[in-house]
């Protein structure tokens, strides 16, 4: 595995990895989940709206892979962006950011 892994944890309830057990055995990865009980949360919901609006936009038939791609990329585009002044303001005035615990 490359420095710094990231682990995607696919199952929500009855997980392959819990965490903890991940970051045990690798403590530089980036661990997510799709739990809102743990950090990093990944929902699928965060896709579908840059799927269906691309398919929209260009009538198509169906959804290819090409088209998850872009989804994908605007997502880890979406990650890295600092987020407004009034997000912040709605989490307590915490500066949320991207990141191994975030």
């Amino acid at each position: 595995m490359a420095k710094k892994p990231v682990i995607f944890r696919a199952r929500q309830s009855n997980t392959e990895i819990m965490p903890d057990e991940a970051k045990k055995a690798r403590p530089d990865a980036i661990v997510a989940t799709g739990r809102s009980d743990f950090p990093n949360q990944v929902n699928n919901v965060l896709g579908f709206p840059f799927i269906f609006r691309g398919e929209l936009d260009v009538r198509a038939k169906k959804i290819n892979e090409e088209m998850e791609m872009a989804a994908t990329r605007a997502l880890a585009e979406l990650g890295e962006a600092r987020g407004p002044e009034s997000v912040s303001r709605a989490y307590g005035g915490d500066k949320l950011k991207f990141g191994p615990t975030t």
